[in-house]
């Protein structure tokens, strides 16, 4: 699962002895065909993906008879005639789509990190055919009339609790997808559906043919003055390729805008780059992506009414741990006072610094390059300095020596495991001197992986046969580092893996018995909780003794430390800044709309002016470029991040107040049997409250970056 505020994610050192990717058997010696199940993982720990015996010709057919397969699982779901019961309707429910899971993952190892055409042409075509069967495995109407009656039999028909929660958990999901609806209205919601799936891809798409057209030329060295050297040299080789001998490109991409905003010194530059960046997706013609998100809002607003919830919000946050638009409201309201209030402060800071460059008033083309200044000047810190400490093989050993000191795991590596690239690490975790997990380690950047930082699971606790681990995978692909040289992350990206990670402990420490009750079903407002409280460990004490300097070996001194500490805190995480809570705000009051506007645009302008936004700032992107707006998970919820941030916040407390601080194995153990290894067995408040002793303090945000007291908007 990745944050908004970063596109790349990690890697660790290449594995030794790890299996190369060999071509699939297909054939003995004498040219007999000898048939491959790709779904039949044997070996140690349970057995692991055959990854080197995978060809997309050798997986399609496999793929479509699994399908088929799922599809009789839950005909005899449907048709069996024996009463319904827990065991022959919601733990066959739970159980049913086995194989077709692990063909999937196979598809989406090569798909998203080893792929080429034939791989990518093989995801296009099967993905639609497992998503089909998988919705319908939710809006059975046969099998929703089994499992509401064993649901409606309950606390009769299990003594046993995981059960009983799973048997709600499934009656719940089944009745928010439409289940109970009547055929037409199962008709209907089929088609909106399937609309609103054509409508997020033309959003996508829009969005990337526009970019690729895109770009601000510069003909003068001077306009890109400061801009770092390898960087220049990309924006020169890619002037050349558009047909503009001696000049400079700047694509309207997000890692070179924001590149553009940290380190030119030209204001004029700055401003043509971001004017670029903020009009994405609000072009007149064939691109334009107001007219599709004023469909979708129709779409959505109708799609709830016909389930019963008087707005898209209302039936989105009905599953959310906030529980409701209002509660989601209440919680950004007094955040928004905060942040706003901090930062009305900040650019005081930094419209000081602008002054001496002849700049009267922070324009929202200034805030990044004057924070990043004003940062050095201030706390003396040069990130690319910082990034000498940050080495990817150290990262790896840190973030697995904190789960350590804290959790009590240990980690070995495996040999002789069949790896899609002989860059991935297979570990071993164990905890307590029993094995755990297996994890491959996939953070070194390939052409063949696509960008962006991600963990996944290979195989889920709920679907574990006696003597099988679970199997997850962290994978990430930053920037490459010189040829002969070591990856040295900035701060966002060492930051990530630790993130990431942290969905890696949470999955790994599931001791739920069902793929329905496995960590990853938690409301979908708690699912990065894990993942953005395991970032703390990067900069505590003990971590950072374990990051030496790439080149002294020495290290982090303990000013330095402190200084960057300061410069963080100062800046703050990505929920309480401006940008995001505007984006955010956004989101939600577009889905609470009595009438969904036809201009998403002109919504989100009116509105920000209602709350006083300042004109120091934009939001992060336009609401026709607010790509998580547009998307299924996210959409009605991008308040999520702040809501998440609060709770690992109000979590870190915990920890701080132990004697070992966060790497106190009191607290640690205490995390794990509350939190973590109770995956979705229980409601993920009750384990909140008996992990913290009370519910969540939703000022602990407020608290950790010291915003000043909360006031009403």
């Amino acid at each position: 699962m990745m944050r908004l505020i970063t596109s790349a994610l990690l890697a660790v050192m290449a594995a030794v002895g790890t299996m190369m990717l060999a071509p699939p058997v297909h054939a003995q010696a004498g040219g007999e065909f000898t048939y491959v199940d790709l779904a039949d993982w044997t070996g140690p720990f349970g057995g692991l993906p055959p990854v080197h015996r995978a060809t997309p010709e050798l997986l399609t057919p496999q793929f479509e008879a699994a399908v088929a397969d799922y599809k009789a699982e839950l005909d005899a779901v449907a048709n069996t005639a024996a009463p319904p019961s827990f065991d022959n309707t919601v733990a066959a429910i739970d159980r049913a789509g086995k194989r077709l899971r692990r063909l999937s993952t196979i598809l989406q190892i090569f798909a998203t990190t080893q792929a080429d055409d034939d791989w990518r042409a093989a995801a296009q075509t099967l993905r639609p055919l497992a998503d089909a069967v998988r919705t319908r495995a939710l809006t059975d109407p046969a099998i929703f009339a089994r499992v509401a009656a064993v649901y409606q039999a309950l606390p009769e028909g299990t003594s046993d609790a995981e059960q009983a929660r799973l048997t709600t958990l499934t009656y719940q999901a089944m009745q928010y997808a439409g289940a109970g609806l009547d055929t037409d209205g199962r008709a209907r919601l089929a088609a909106i559906d399937e609309e609103l799936a054509e409508l997020r891809t033309a959003i996508n798409q829009n969005l990337g043919e526009e970019a690729a057209g895109q770009f601000a030329f510069f003909t003068g060295a001077e306009e890109l003055d400061g801009l770092p050297a390898p960087q220049l040299a990309a924006a020169a080789d890619l002037a050349e390729q558009q047909g503009r001998r001696c000049a400079w490109a700047i694509p309207n991409r997000r890692p070179q805008v924001f590149a553009v905003q940290t380190h030119v010194t030209n204001r004029a530059t700055r401003e043509a780059v971001w004017r670029m960046w903020m009009d994405r997706g609000a072009s007149d013609g064939a691109l334009d992506n107001r007219p599709v998100t004023a469909r979708i809002l129709t779409l959505r607003a109708e799609k709830a009414n016909l389930l019963g919830y008087p707005t898209y919000a209302d039936y989105v946050l009905a599953t959310r741990m906030v529980g409701s638009p209002e509660k989601a409201l209440e919680v950004l309201d007094a955040n928004w006072t905060a942040v706003m209030r901090a930062d009305a402060a900040r650019i005081d800071d930094l419209a000081a610094l602008a002054r001496t460059d002849g700049i009267d008033a922070i324009q929202p083309w200034d805030r990044i390059y004057y924070l990043e200044r004003y940062k050095h000047e201030t706390f003396g810190i040069d990130t690319q300095k910082i990034a000498a400490y940050f080495a990817l093989p150290n990262i790896r050993d840190a973030f697995l020596a904190a789960a350590t000191d804290s959790f009590g795991y240990r980690f070995e590596p495996l040999d002789g495991i069949a790896t899609v690239s002989p860059d991935i690490e297979v570990l071993l975790a164990s905890r307590g001197g029993k094995p755990a997990a297996v994890i491959y380690i996939d953070i070194r950047p390939r052409p063949e992986k696509q960008l962006g930082s991600w963990a996944v699971e290979y195989r889920r606790a709920g679907d574990l046969e006696p003597g099988e681990l679970p199997v997850l995978a962290l994978h990430s692909s930053p920037p490459p580092a010189a040829p002969g040289m070591e990856i040295l992350l900035p701060f966002p990206y060492a930051n990530v893996l630790f993130h990431e990670f942290g969905h890696i402990l949470h999955t790994m420490s599931s001791t739920a018995s069902y793929n329905g009750t496995a960590a990853l079903t938690v409301p979908w407002d708690f699912v990065e909780v894990p993942s953005l409280l395991n970032e703390r460990w990067l900069l505590s004490d003990e971590t950072l003794d374990r990051l030496p300097h790439y080149v002294t070996g020495e290290a982090m001194p303990s000013a330095v430390r402190e200084n960057f500490r300061a410069s963080l805190q100062y800046e703050g995480v990505f929920s309480v800044n401006p940008e995001f809570m505007a984006v955010a705000l956004t989101d939600l009051k577009l889905h609470l709309a009595a009438d969904p506007p036809r201009d998403a645009n002109q919504f989100q302008a009116a509105l920000l002016a209602e709350y006083g936004f300042p004109a120091s700032a934009d939001p992060m992107m336009q609401a026709t470029a607010a790509v998580h707006t547009w998307t299924r998970a996210y959409a009605a919820n991008v308040y999520t991040y702040l809501w998440s941030d609060i709770l690992a916040a109000d979590l870190a407390e915990v920890f701080l107040r132990a004697e070992g601080g966060l790497h106190d194995a009191g607290v640690g153990a205490a995390y794990f049997d509350k939190i973590l290894s109770r995956a979705n067995r229980v409601p993920v408040e009750q384990a909140y409250r008996e992990f913290h002793g009370r519910p969540p303090d939703e000022g602990a945000l407020i608290r950790r970056f010291d915003l000043g007291a909360e006031d009403s908007k």
